[in-house]
């Protein structure tokens, strides 16, 4: 079975599986033109605080490495809360995927930041569930809660101060 074979990677295994589900991921970013989407990034107003583009491929590389190693956590233990950890897990990942489908190809910077906003809050209930049975797990949720939790403040600024094109408003502040 497929979860037993991934109970049994080690860290390093767990590390190139991490490059690869990043690379996945950043294939769903890629679906717009590489030539349009350069246009679309140069006319979002953007947090001062933004971090550089080039910093989301290796953010997403260590928030995914903890992400898998708490699935592989979850899958060999018989915590009380399993379950829940696990369909949270699963909610993180489909927001994780269509995270550049909804930012990328329907250039919408109000659904980048509800998906943003609902990351952060899916890392910070796992980590609080976690952490009654298991404070190994709970600390591997911390990558994702941290980047997640300052990635909304970004995403937030974003919304309010660019039009969005799937709702058609106008930016709210200027």
């Amino acid at each position: 079975m497929l979860t037993d074979k991934f109970s049994k990677l080690n860290w390093w295994q767990i590390a190139l599986v991490s490059v690869a589900v990043s690379a996945i991921g950043g294939l769903a970013s890629m679906q717009s033109h590489k030539k349009n989407r350069l246009t679309f990034d140069k006319k979002l107003q953007q947090a001062p605080w933004a971090p550089p583009a080039w910093l989301f491929a290796p953010a997403w590389n260590f928030n995914n490495f903890f992400l898998l190693m708490a699935l592989q956590r979850l899958l060999k233990s018989d915590i009380p809360d399993k379950k829940r950890l696990l369909v949270l897990q699963a909610m993180m990942w489909v927001v994780y995927f269509s995270f550049g489908y909804v930012y990328f190809k329907k250039k919408s910077p109000l659904l980048a930041a509800v998906w943003t906003m609902s990351d952060a809050a899916l890392a910070a209930t796992s980590f609080t569930i976690a952490l009654k049975s298991d404070k190994k797990l709970a600390f591997d949720y911390l990558p994702l809660m941290a980047w997640t939790g300052f990635a909304s403040t970004v995403a937030d600024y974003q919304a309010l101060k660019n039009p969005d094109p799937i709702f058609r408003t106008k930016a709210i502040l200027n």
